[in-house]
């Protein structure tokens, strides 16, 4: 009986020993029977997304459990592979009718359909199934995760411009993590708090959030959410035109993205590095580089969201260059990205950047059309958008005559104005950024208090001087507009072709470049400093000003007056070009001589070239403003011949465009040398002056 005992005894023993082997091996398989919870497994694919995909591959198909397809979804979202994680997420949904891995899985696939398909739309309706399932749980997880959910709500309304509708759902999530005691639900809350009050430049509110979201990321020790809170630091600081701040923030969010391997938000944050350079005209040349190692990601990662944005800062750059056909062509390719994936933020941001540079290309029709297609929606953006439409809109209605439309848009961008100058934020800010370095100390706050004050006064006595401006600026708009009203029939044959500036005429050359016998003409005294001398610089403008008015404009493309300099853009055939051209020449003399002392003859040269011949298309303008070196030249040239009446009327003929390096910096060599060559000749009244003559110059 002993014998008995003992034997069943070690029985006993081998079969309790043999189950906690077995349970030992199950807990190392991995697989839902002893898994970890789903909440670490999924932070876990998010951290090493290729090696949770491959070994969840790896498995048989058939084996694999809803949680498993889960963490695959969210490990393939990491990869951004689009049609595996809805394969993935679909598989899941098959799989489980529990509400809770249900719900979860609805919010994996609307991030899915936001994130790499751009599909907003679709993404707030998987978003609404996802919160139908878990709105009413009770437990700690539960709550949790529906907090995600509304986070992910204000998110994707954000995408969609609609900042009223996104901030609500961001404060219930705020809520319901406080509640339930769950800090690092209440970071993600904040941090999203945090980016959706600085876009409606509500400083105080975001310094709140994002100063508590940063003593929440330290005590977590949560990298990716002190990256992300440098981020909406740099993004503060460059709203507030404190650039240098904002790039150091930036590139701090540069680092830990890069560390951290988030190739989408270190992505983004370079385009936004980028776009600080063009704040700064010393910087601008450094974007460059920065925004097109962005594209290139972009274009890798096939993130159309990021390859607008990308193209958006290179379009701002090209127009910082003098470069407005590439400006135009980035920022249309953006505002296509941008319709074709429905964000409204970014399309009605690239839409007023492409309004602003049609209306400097006096494309007044296409900038008010672009303009008008997001007004509908203009009331749901951030303010900072709402300031720049405003803005522009002004212009654009001063521009058509409608002063009091203009007026309500100038006084809805000053009101917009004022809230952001109102705020005391930029202390606040610095705060911050005293407790992401770690060194605040006693006297520090004692010196940012006294900071505090200094700005105060300086954001009041500056509220105080923009009201007064506004003012000042209401009651000289109501008289431009009477003298507006009187002077207009005056300036009615002129206004239409005198260009401000000698970009502007330029501009005007490329608008017409089609023509192909377009002669640009230059007029200009011999004695015109001398004239200035003896009589004052008012006497010689109203000449100049009386002969353009004589100008009779469907002979004339455009005008212009740059140095003394009278240029003008003729369409006419060489025949018609130089007979108008002598014309023009007695017509100025015959108006300069009251101004000269009596029987002394007006001394005028005029120059006469056709643009076909001397430049390639398509013409910049730097080629174009190179020109005048060539008046100058031929200027110098004609001073060695007898002249007809005081007259010199000489003209520029080349064999083929292109004979001149126009873009040189040493254009008027490279004249000298074709005229020496016989590739470009010079006629001095009719009279074609030989190839030597530029050799007796000094």
């Amino acid at each position: 009986m002993l014998h008995n005992t003992r034997y069943t005894a070690v029985k006993t023993i081998t079969a309790v020993t043999m189950l906690l082997r077995l349970a030992l091996v199950l807990l190392l398989l991995p697989g839902s029977v002893a898994a970890e919870p789903l909440v670490q497994r999924l932070t876990h694919a998010a951290s090493n997304a290729e090696q949770v995909s491959n070994h969840l591959l790896s498995q048989p198909t058939d084996s694999l459990s809803a949680e498993d397809w889960l963490v695959l979804t969210e490990a393939q979202l990491r990869l951004r592979n689009k049609d595996a994680a809805i394969d993935a997420v679909s598989r899941a949904l098959t799989l489980t009718q529990d509400s809770y891995l249900r719900a979860h899985a609805y919010l994996l696939k609307a991030q899915v359909y936001g994130i790499l398909y751009r599909d907003t739309v679709i993404a707030i309706t998987q978003l609404e199934q996802a919160e139908q399932l878990i709105q009413h749980a009770e437990d700690a997880q539960g709550r949790d995760l529906y907090s995600d959910v509304l986070q992910n709500f204000a998110q994707a309304y954000n995408q969609l411009g609609n900042i009223p509708q996104a901030i609500p759902y961001a404060e219930r999530s705020l809520q319901l993590a406080q509640q339930t005691q769950q800090p690092a639900a209440e970071l993600k809350a904040r941090i999203t708090l945090g980016r959706l009050t600085l876009q409606n430049n509500a400083y105080g509110e975001a310094y709140q959030h994002l100063n508590q979201a940063l003593a929440l990321a330290t005590e977590l020790q949560d990298d990716e959410a002190l990256a992300s809170i440098h981020f909406r630091l740099g993004m503060a600081y460059r709203k507030i035109e404190d650039h240098k701040q904002a790039l150091h923030h930036l590139q701090q969010a540069r680092q830990r993205y890069h560390a951290l391997q988030r190739h989408s938000s270190y992505t983004y944050t370079l385009i936004y590095i980028g776009e600080t350079y063009l704040e700064d005209s010393s910087t601008a040349a450094q974007a460059a580089d920065v925004l097109q190692e962005a594209l290139t990601l972009a274009r890798q990662q096939d993130d159309l969201l990021r390859v607008g944005i990308a193209l958006q800062g290179l379009g701002r750059l090209a127009e910082l260059q003098q470069q407005p056909e590439q400006a135009q062509q980035y920022f249309s390719d953006a505002l296509q990205l941008f319709r074709q994936q429905n964000i409204q933020t970014y399309l009605q941001e690239s839409s007023i950047a492409l309004a602003g540079l049609l209306f400097k290309q006096q494309q007044f029709s296409r900038a008010t059309a672009l303009l008008q297609d997001i007004a509908p929606q203009i009331e749901q953006t951030p303010a900072y958008l709402k300031f720049r439409y405003n803005e522009l809109a002004a212009q654009l209605a001063a521009q058509r005559g409608d002063w009091p439309l203009a007026y309500q848009h100038m006084q809805q961008a000053g009101s917009l104005r004022f809230e952001q100058f109102s705020e005391q934020n930029k202390l606040q800010l610095n705060m911050i950024n005293n407790g992401l370095v770690q060194v605040a100390t006693k006297v520090q706050h004692q010196a940012a208090l006294q900071q505090l004050q200094q700005v105060v006064q300086q954001q009041r006595a500056a509220i105080v001087a923009l009201q007064v401006t506004l003012a000042l600026l209401l009651l000289s708009t109501a008289v431009l507009l009477l003298w507006y009203r009187r002077r207009v029939k005056q300036r009615a044959k002129v206004q239409p072709l005198l260009s401000p500036g000698w970009n502007s005429f330029c501009q005007r050359l490329q608008q017409h470049s089609n023509k192909t016998n377009l002669t640009l003409m230059a007029f200009a005294g011999n004695n015109s400093q001398q004239l200035k001398l003896q009589f004052g610089e008012q006497r010689l403008h109203l000449a100049t000003h009386s002969f353009l008015q004589q100008l009779a404009p469907e002979q004339i493309v455009a005008s212009c007056v740059q140095d003394d300099v009278i240029w003008l853009a003729v369409n006419a055939p060489q025949a018609e070009a130089a007979v108008l051209q002598q014309q023009l020449a007695r017509q100025l003399q015959q108006l300069l001589l009251p101004h000269l002392a009596k029987g002394t003859i007006a001394g005028l040269i005029s120059l006469r070239l056709t643009l076909a011949q001397v430049l390639e298309k398509p013409w910049q303008i730097s080629e174009l403003s190179a020109l005048r070196e060539a008046l100058w030249l031929c200027w110098s040239l004609a001073n060695t011949q007898d002249a007809v009446d005081n007259c010199r009327l000489l003209w520029l003929d080349s064999s083929q465009p292109g004979t001149c390096e126009w873009r040189s910096n040493m254009v008027r060599q490279d004249l000298i040398n074709a005229i020496r060559l016989g590739s470009i000749s010079l006629s001095c009244n009719s009279l074609v002056l030989p190839a030597t003559i530029v050799d007796h110059l000094n």
